[in-house]
């Protein structure tokens, strides 16, 4: 090649790397969890967890163990919490990152909170109720109740209550109050002075709502910061402070992530540059593995024009599956500068088994565009573009980097098909019956591998995270699998009747503990029976009560004139609360989580604007009623982890068996095209049928669980295989050198060290992706070497490649 010809090459391939990379510097990275979740509907689960803020939503827990605290410091321990609770809130509240914080009821709750439901009572009051209240309006209990009045009374307790007795002699207050317990769900919390404690008195809850979302890596890291700082600030001097939600588990997962590979990339960095020194003896073999990276601003630029915002995840292992494409370069490398014969020739005998292989990689990757995970198209995409256009830069560069050769003649001796042969002849049969025992026990153990929908199997928590969520667990009894009941609506109006409805339901099917606004707040048609039901109830029992209430009042103590402040109250005319006079309530910390309410000046810009939630503690009974809820009640959005399982399985399933099953097809497509003869096209496959079993019986050995990494590293391992099969098999039809196989064993032993080095890896996902590779190229390449060659049998140079 001329010398100008290849600067020319250089210049022309540099310019368009620089102009591409130039253009992909505007490219927006998102570090969102979510896009590597699949299909459309769980993604859309989450992201209706995220608008009711749930995903995004932080518990503090405020501790003083009871082994640091002193003998009978309880009191003084309160005290602590309560003022670093304080300043925890007043900081965050402040902060730009957080919003609906809370920590505490307003003040002065007690009175004002009795007076709220004092006048909601009408609206609130259901026809259980009324049921309860007619068991107190018999002579007996009345006598009995007005007794435990008077005593009360009495009492040095008593002095402030007179109003209140008085005007609610019955204790429908008391009822009413029980309603709030529907706010609490399964919380096991008590209130002292308006905090939020639990039992011992040594927890104390805060919880805000971050602006940031916690699925992303970056804002987690930006609300972390802030949430170190302001509890390093307002943190009373023995009190700990414990994080709990989504924040610490996304932290966990990105920085382990970031740890696995600042220690296991440098190492196979290393490792694969002594591995291409010492195999191919050149130092212009490094500059041979870089050039298909040179492809990946071009590929990042393509991917552009379709895409404006790119996971960061599908950018990472997009790039790194270029690495692919290193195998191309190797094996141009390896021919030009090793086999015998001019330029011409062996760019002649390289061009279709190079180009085979480019097209069967790309295949499998225009396969992967049809997952269900959103960043696995990306990846695919990013991948397709990389692979072509880093194939097109190796045919470019690659030859100006060999030194210009005479034409050399092949010696018949120093052929790879014969050197293949001849070492696999004595122990033919003996690699047959190895192979054929591997591919029945990956047929044995396919059945038996599930496929496993669980996310938490990818999550990474460290100890600390585990410890905080136990802490929390155990202190407010609050934890475990839960599911989400969501209604959408164009006002809250709207969105409040339907949540009525889901909670008639659950309570219909006799679901305990869950948490709902429908017995505090409930929507305008109930609220309309309630006041019906008052109203009935009353104009059938106000004189009897009357009367009762003036016979025995003198005989318990009171006046006979005593109780007609409330006798008056029944009779009024019931007032139309408002959904804001519910809100603006004492109950408003509580509702708040329960609701999503549009911003303000935003109202009116949609539907779905309003949302409320129910939260159910997933058992055998409420999964059931659930999954009745979604059929009889189609506005009602169920959330749940069960159900997520069961569609991550089924997508799973999608993926793992339609997916590979297609790029099967493909690639037996392509190379049955190419080779025609059904024997040469399973010596082809066979490195394929290797890796799918080994892939199979290691995992059957191990967790016997399939996930989303299995997908994606699944369809990677297929495409080199086939690769592998396509070159020796090319090798020993062509008559083309030893070098040929060589090269494809460093191409395997490359991968091995790139990819397997994953293995290490502390985080679930990337560890599944290395042991992948790492059972898969492993079983590959020794196919390709040992098995291809015994397939095609001693005629393998018939057909020319």
């Amino acid at each position: 090649m001329k010398k100008n010809s290849g600067v020319i090459r250089w210049a022309i391939v540099l310019l368009v790397v620089a102009l591409c990379g130039y253009w992909a510097n505007g490219l927006e990275i998102g570090e969102d969890a979510l896009d590597m979740l699949p299909g459309e509907a769980l993604r859309g689960d989450l992201q209706l967890l995220q608008r009711i803020g749930l995903v995004d939503r932080v518990f503090i827990n405020f501790e003083i163990p009871a082994a640091t605290s002193a003998a009978g410091a309880l009191d003084a321990d309160i005290e602590a919490l309560k003022k670093s609770a304080a300043g925890v809130a007043s900081a965050l509240s402040r902060s730009s990152h957080f919003k609906d914080v809370t920590c505490k009821l307003p003040e002065g709750y007690e009175w004002e909170l009795f007076r709220a439901l004092k006048t909601a009572m009408p609206a609130l009051l259901s026809q259980d109720d009324y049921l309860e209240i007619e068991t107190l309006l018999g002579e007996g209990k009345l006598r009995e109740i007005l007794n435990t009045n008077f005593l009360l009374l009495n009492s040095l307790a008593g002095l402030p209550l007179k109003q209140q007795v008085v005007s609610d002699p019955l204790g429908l207050s008391a009822m009413v109050m029980k309603h709030l317990d529907a706010l609490r769900g399964e919380f096991d919390l008590v209130i002292r002075d308006g905090y939020f404690f639990s039992r011992d008195g040594r927890n104390c809850l805060l919880w805000a709502q971050s602006v940031e979302p916690l699925t992303n890596s970056r804002s987690a890291e930006k609300v972390q910061l802030e949430l170190d700082a302001v509890l390093e600030q307002h943190l009373v001097p023995g009190v700990k402070a414990r994080i709990i939600g989504s924040l610490p588990h996304t932290l966990a997962n990105s920085r382990t992530i970031r740890a696995d590979l600042g220690r296991l990339v440098p190492a196979a960095m290393i490792v694969l540059v002594v591995l291409i020194l010492v195999a191919m003896r050149d130092l212009r073999g490094l500059l041979v593995v870089c050039i298909p990276f040179l492809a990946a601003p071009v590929a990042v630029a393509s991917l552009m024009l379709i895409y404006e915002n790119v996971s960061a995840m599908a950018l990472g292992f997009g790039v790194v599956l270029l690495g692919i494409a290193v195998d191309f370069a190797i094996h141009i490398f390896y021919a030009l500068s090793r086999e015998r014969g001019s330029e011409r020739e062996i760019i002649s005998r390289l061009r279709k088994p190079v180009f085979l292989a480019s097209c069967t990689t790309i295949g499998v990757f225009v396969v992967l565009l049809f997952s269900a995970v959103p960043s696995h198209r990306q990846m695919a995409l990013l991948a397709i573009f990389g692979v072509a256009f880093a194939v097109i830069f190796s045919w470019l560069l690659i030859p100006t980097l060999v030194k210009k050769r005479g034409s050399l003649l092949a010696m018949p001796g120093d052929t790879a098909g014969v050197s293949l042969v001849a070492f696999s002849g004595g122990g033919r049969f003996f690699f047959f019956i190895l192979w054929a025992g591997l591919i029945i026990s990956g047929i044995i153990a396919w059945p038996h591998l599930r496929y496993n929908g669980d996310l938490k199997k990818l999550d990474v928590p460290n100890e600390q995270v585990m410890a905080d969520e136990a802490h929390f667990i155990s202190t407010w009894k609050q934890g475990g699998d839960q599911s989400f009941v969501v209604v959408e609506g164009k006002d809250l109006a709207e969105a409040l009747n339907r949540n009525d409805r889901v909670h008639a339901y659950l309570f219909s099917k006799k679901i305990k503990g869950f948490q709902s606004v429908a017995p505090v707040m409930p929507g305008p048609l109930v609220r309309e029976n309630n006041i019906s039901l008052w109203q009935s109830f009353w104009s059938r029992n106000q004189k009897k009560l009357g009367e009762d209430l003036a016979r025995i009042g003198p005989e318990t103590g009171f006046t006979a004139t005593a109780f007609e402040p409330f006798l008056r109250w029944i009779q009024e005319p019931v007032a139309r609360l408002a959904d804001e006079d519910i809100l603006n309530s004492p109950m408003r910390p509580m509702l708040v989580s329960l609701l999503r309410l549009p911003e303000a000046g935003t109202a009116g810009s949609g539907t779905g604007e309003f949302l409320a939630t129910t939260i159910v503690a997933e058992s055998a009974e409420s999964v059931n009623a659930l999954q009745d809820l979604s059929r009889d009640l189609p506005e009602a959005h169920v959330l749940s982890s069960a159900r997520w399982r069961s569609q991550v399985e089924r997508l799973l399933r999608h993926d793992i068996v339609k997916l590979s099953s297609a790029a099967g097809v493909l690639v037996i497509l392509l190379i049955g095209i190419f080779f025609r003869r059904p024997r040469i096209v399973l010596a082809v496959m066979a490195p394929v049928l290797s890796a799918l079993a080994a892939m199979a019986v290691f995992d059957y050995l191990t967790t016997r669980d399939l996930n989303l990494m299995h997908v994606l590293m699944g369809i990677m391992v297929i495409g080199l295989s086939v690769d592998y099969g396509i070159f020796v098999v090319c090798a020993c039809q062509r008559g083309m050198t030893r070098h040929a196989v060589i090269a494809v064993s460093i191409c395997a032993a490359s991968t091995l060290t790139g990819f397997g080095v994953l293995s290490f890896a502390t985080h679930p996902a990337l560890h599944a992706l290395g042991v992948t590779v790492l059972a898969g190229i492993g079983a590959a390449w020794p196919t390709a070497l040992f098995i291809t060659p015994v397939i095609m049998g001693k005629n393998h140079g018939e057909k020319k490649c």
